[in-house]
């Protein structure tokens, strides 16, 4: 008998472990939106109103929340982006609420106060850039349609890439095609609320 249940417990003992091997190898993010757009809705709409006037012109808009971005929020690396179906919601609100995060939350949390304060079509673009160090690096910015025409706003790239100030705001693209590898085999994320 006293056999018996040490095979149980051997048995149960590996079932465990595997359970626990499944559970902690998974990553750490559940790959589903969880943020509830009712939040993320109050939280850019807060940002706007307290930044913008509506008597501000749509640049002028634009710029005051390409800045607000810029100063109010710091770095941080997040490793093994992967772009799941509603990322883009969970990280402007992650940006939001912590006050830091990667180029894909600057991206995100300055694409949603973007289109919120105007109204433009924005998107946010996946792609690789050499801006930071010249070697080429996974990276994400924000792209707003103004006249049928893009323009990069990368308030990371403006922030951190060296003698930088200013020259991600409102860019066409045709002026940093360089920095952002010709926008080679690049991913678009058109936000929506």
């Amino acid at each position: 008998m006293v056999k018996k249940i040490k095979e149980i417990f051997k048995g149960t003992t590996l079932i465990l472990i595997i359970i626990n091997l499944v559970i902690f190898a998974m990553p750490s993010k559940i790959y589903a939106a969880n943020t509830d757009s009712n939040i993320l809705e109050k939280q850019i709409e807060k940002v706007v109103n307290n930044k913008v006037k509506e008597t501000d012109s749509e640049k002028k808009k634009l710029k005051k929340l390409f800045d607000y971005i810029e100063k109010k929020y710091d770095y941080k690396r997040v490793m093994g982006f992967e772009a799941y179906k509603g990322w883009e919601k969970d990280y402007a609100l992650e940006m939001y609420t912590e006050k830091k995060g990667s180029c894909y939350h600057f991206a995100a949390a300055y694409a949603f106060l973007a289109n919120k304060a105007t109204g433009y079509k924005v998107r946010i673009v996946i792609g690789k850039t050499n801006g930071f160090s010249g070697a080429l690096q996974e990276h994400a910015w924000t792209e707003i349609n103004i006249d049928s025409k893009w323009y990069i706003c990368d308030s990371n790239m403006d922030k951190y890439a060296e003698n930088s100030s200013g020259k991600y705001f409102l860019k066409k693209k045709s002026k940093l095609k360089n920095i952002y590898n010709n926008y080679k085999s690049v991913q678009y994320c058109t936000v929506i609320l």
